[in-house]
């Protein structure tokens, strides 16, 4: 069994994420980004969160991380990491300055993995389809995001 949920409807995603980049007045950005989770049944791991920066801006220099982050200069990225977001770690912010306009930290992208389904469908039992009779089966669940991006 294999479904997919291709939406824009806010209302539907599991995890989200509000970023606020400011000009400092200063050739650059404060930038402020947060993360929650929307739905508290669901337990995302390795969850990156990476934050497109500026060509040419240096390391960022960041003050406040809830979570661990690595600058990846081939990329020009900053990445924000979580090992797990689930209802007792449902939240988290970070702060960071970096040379750039407010529009060039966008679009952030945001991957992780599952072990739960989205949908909470669950195969039950499994039957021979000519006897009915039933038949040993195991089941697997993967839940990751194909492409989660905030533009």
């Amino acid at each position: 069994l294999k479904w997919r949920l291709q939406t824009t409807d806010e209302s539907c995603i599991p995890l989200s994420i509000n970023c606020w980049p400011s000009d400092n007045g200063s050739g650059g950005c404060d930038v402020n980004i947060e993360f929650e989770l929307e739905n508290t049944d669901l337990e995302l791991n390795d969850v990156t969160i990476a934050i497109p920066l500026p060509h040419g801006c240096g390391t960022p220099n960041v003050s406040e991380c809830e979570g661990d982050y690595t600058h990846d200069t081939r990329k020009q990225q900053l990445l924000w990491q979580h090992t797990i977001i689930d209802q007792n770690n449902k939240s988290g912010s970070m702060e960071f300055s970096c040379g750039g306009n407010p529009d060039d930290f966008f679009p952030v992208s945001v991957s992780f993995t599952s072990s739960k389904s989205y949908s909470g469908v669950q195969v039950l039992e499994c039957s021979h389809v000519d006897t009915g009779d039933h038949v040993k089966f195991s089941s697997a669940v993967q839940f990751f995001a194909e492409k989660y991006e905030i533009v």
